[in-house]
């Protein structure tokens, strides 16, 4: 078997047509000149070169990746294809965030919002839960309280209970990031802790050498009971 010549090749294409004996129909070309039907093909090294240019015009069009923000979180935005295993990689980072202390009073209302530091959909579930009395990242011991799309990321809770509230951004098979905040409940009144520490500011700001009559008064009260309760341990030792 000869070797095949392109430019031999193309030579007969054309003959063949100036000839009539070929049609443009069995050709297949439409109106399309002889030259563009009987074109021989570029060489493998000018089409590899070619379609390497294309694929560097291609990258320059990309924009880089955002960093991976720590601690937490599938952050798809930040993905990037790694030459070295020709795979796509994914920050290294637990979808679970560290659980967050929350101090509250029992009577008081707090909001709490599950956003991140990296960018979101726009549409995406929320979903609220709470496992009463522990602190934990245990999804199993967890209660749903609501769920909704393209809601804002927060939840306002009257007179919170002791326990760990969680929220997912993204659906169950397709989470994001999970953030959990852990509720001290501590007893008491706001009004009353604020009302103690109006009166601790306002003994702050007494002049030097004076005090408020109701702290005099407390003073001398004290310094006689303990004085009494000192003779009667003497007596009591006599």
């Amino acid at each position: 078997m000869g070797i095949w010549d392109p430019d031999e090749l193309h030579r007969e294409c054309v003959g063949l047509v100036g000839a009539g004996v070929l049609t443009w129909g069995q050709l297949g070309v439409g109106t399309l000149s002889d030259v563009d039907i009987c074109e021989p093909p570029e060489p493998f090294e000018v089409s590899l070169q070619e379609a390497i240019q294309m694929i560097w015009v291609k990258l320059g069009q990309l924009e880089q990746a955002p960093a991976c923000i720590p601690p937490c979180g599938h952050q798809p935005a930040a993905r990037v294809f790694q030459c070295a295993t020709c795979r796509l990689v994914d920050c290294q980072f637990p979808v679970d965030c560290p659980v967050q202390d929350v101090w509250v009073h029992e009577d008081e209302a707090i909001t709490l919002h599950c956003d991140v530091p990296f960018a979101v959909p726009p549409e995406l579930q929320v979903t609220w839960m709470f496992a009463k009395d522990i602190r934990t990242q245990d999804l199993a011991l967890f209660e749903e309280l609501q769920r909704g799309i393209g809601e804002p990321p927060s939840l306002t809770v009257q007179d919170p209970t002791l326990g760990t509230i969680a929220c997912r951004l993204g659906a169950a098979s397709e989470t994001l990031a999970r953030k959990y905040f852990y509720l001290n409940v501590s007893g008491g009144s706001v009004e009353a802790e604020q009302e103690l520490q109006a009166r601790f500011r306002a003994v702050l700001r007494w002049p030097q050498g004076r005090a408020p009559l109701h702290l005099t008064t407390s003073l001398q009260l004290g310094l006689v009971l303990g004085v009494a309760g000192l003779v009667l341990l003497l007596l009591l030792l006599l």
